[in-house]
């Protein structure tokens, strides 16, 4: 490999840095303006009362609290350290995940500069994250996913930079960073350890006065730094209840609309993504053409090219969780694999900005405006608990209608408490709701609210009920409004059911 190969792209000075700046400034506004602008406008759910519950708990308690187990306690500790009030505001718990979703546009730009993409490269990149679907839907849910994205982002930056420049500065940022991610989600470790192959790489093919072990005793301490988590994981979570059990077993069609998801659907991935790693991967091998359309362009940097580091943490990534999925637990979802959102976003636009620098912003526009009726057109939202609980409040009558909760796994108290959160948080203002027991318990078909002579409003999070309800005597009886008659109400993700009275038998 020639010594002109073997250097790192580097940032390319811009003649006219003003036109971008405002750029980026309106790039942010937008992302912004998109993420902050209905924080309020949709229902909590199921997940999201969980993230509200989990932090009003003793600190200590909510470490142990077995539905949480599964999450890294950094997004719950930001909520404390954000609030005190026991019951804020869907905005203020939502807040956190807004606020990561706009840094991980600055982060995404950043990223984008290096490795010789420059101001075009980062406000592209820049652009895409911001009008993404996915991420709009993550920075809007009081999740730590967004987290993932913005940690993952900057410790890959991070990391190529401590790699190609092992200064002190970069050596503890990156500690700081990587730490930081594993205790926002578990699920940060492919990106970590994707970085430590990677640098296991360049170590083979660097010069030998080019080695360092800073980027060793990096990953050491954050992994020491990272233990406690750890250990609470394997020793608190429960074989029992994983709390997974919702995700579908792997397909290629599925993993196909994972990554479709991720980025700006199917041609972003076939006519983008999968040339620009083939041709990435030739260059790679040293098949590149000597000449591009650009003089003095290349496709392949040498083994610290940033694109390279790109490839292998979409690699750990995105077919880390295909492995995990097929050999154990189904984990192919997009809020998992959001970690491999920006390197399937960046990876074309710098080989497309080392053919010819003006590309990059050509397929930002073309997919930023493409996309545009679905990023701008998100006002619409699926009813939720906040609606169910606010037609029973109009709606039932305490005197001839009583509410019940359907609770299907009576064994484990911390899913029961899941199963209360939502009027815990959204309370009802005319009755006090029961809670029917069902599933395993054959004597939760003699509940007292089943012999109430009442009309039953039915709350259902899973399961059928109607055979147990059938075979304790009682039969659906319809909701009618405005005329027209409905056997149950859906307030996704949960179902209304309205149950007859005995009397009605």
């Amino acid at each position: 490999m020639t010594a002109e190969t073997d250097t790192p792209h580097v940032l390319e000075p811009s003649s006219r840095p003003l036109p971008w700046v405002v750029g980026l400034l309106l790039i942010l506004a937008l992302g912004t303006y998109l993420r902050f602008g209905d924080l309020s406008a949709r229902s909590l759910w199921y997940d999201e009362l969980s993230t509200w519950h989990v932090s009003r708990l003793a600190f200590a308690d909510s470490l142990r609290w077995l539905p949480e187990v599964k999450m890294a306690p950094l997004y719950q500790v930001c909520l404390r350290g954000l609030t005190g009030d026991p019951r804020p505001a869907e905005w203020v718990l939502r807040l956190p995940a807004a606020t990561a979703g706009v840094l991980a546009i600055l982060a995404a730009f950043w990223l984008g500069k290096l490795g010789g993409g420059g101001w075009a490269v980062g406000c592209a990149l820049a652009g895409l994250l911001a009008c993404n679907s996915l991420q709009l839907d993550y920075s809007q849910e009081a999740r730590p996913y967004t987290m993932l994205v913005l940690g993952g982002t900057l410790s890959v930056g991070l990391w190529y930079r401590l790699v190609v420049q092992p200064r002190s500065f970069y050596f503890f940022a990156y500690i700081v960073v990587a730490t930081l991610t594993l205790h926002a989600h578990y699920l940060a470790v492919l990106t970590i350890l994707a970085q430590a192959c990677w640098w296991a790489l360049t170590w083979l093919f660097a010069p030998t006065r080019r080695r360092s072990l800073r980027p060793l005793a990096a990953l050491v301490i954050t992994g020491v730094l990272c233990t406690p988590i750890v250990i609470r994981y394997f020793y608190f979570r429960s074989p029992v209840y994983q709390g997974l059990e919702w995700i579908p077993a792997l397909t290629w069609q599925r993993a196909l609309e994972v990554l479709e998801q991720l980025t700006f659907g199917r041609a972003w991935v076939l006519v983008l993504l999968l040339p620009a790693l083939l041709l990435w991967v030739v260059a790679w091998r040293g098949l590149r053409p000597k000449r591009l359309p650009r003089p003095g362009g290349q496709l392949f940097a040498g083994p610290h090219d940033l694109c390279g580091l790109l490839v292998v943490c979409f690699a750990f990534v995105y077919f880390g969780l295909v492995v995990i999925s097929w050999i154990g637990q189904p984990l192919m979802v997009p809020r998992y694999a959001l970690a491999a959102a920006v390197p399937v976003l960046l990876i074309p636009l710098l080989l497309a900005h080392r053919l010819d620098r003006r590309t990059p912003l050509l397929i930002m526009a073309f997919f930023v405006i493409g996309t545009a009726p679905a990023w701008l057109g998100r006002g619409a939202h699926l009813p939720g608990f906040r609606e169910m609980a606010a037609y029973l409040n109009e709606h039932v009558d305490p005197q001839v209608d009583a509410v019940a909760v359907a609770i299907y796994d009576p064994s484990h108290p911390d899913v029961v408490e899941c199963e209360r959160l939502g009027f815990a948080y959204y309370p009802l203002e005319r009755a006090e709701p029961y809670e029917l027991w069902l599933g395993p318990d054959p004597d939760g078909m003699h509940h007292a609210v089943l012999q109430d002579p009442r009309a039953l409003y039915l709350v259902v999070f899973e399961g059928e009920p109607e055979p147990l309800l059938e075979e304790a005597g009682r039969r659906l009886l319809p909701f009618v409004i405005n005329g027209e008659a409905f056997s149950r109400l859906y307030f996704t993700p949960y179902r209304l059911i309205r149950v007859a009275p005995l009397s009605e038998r």
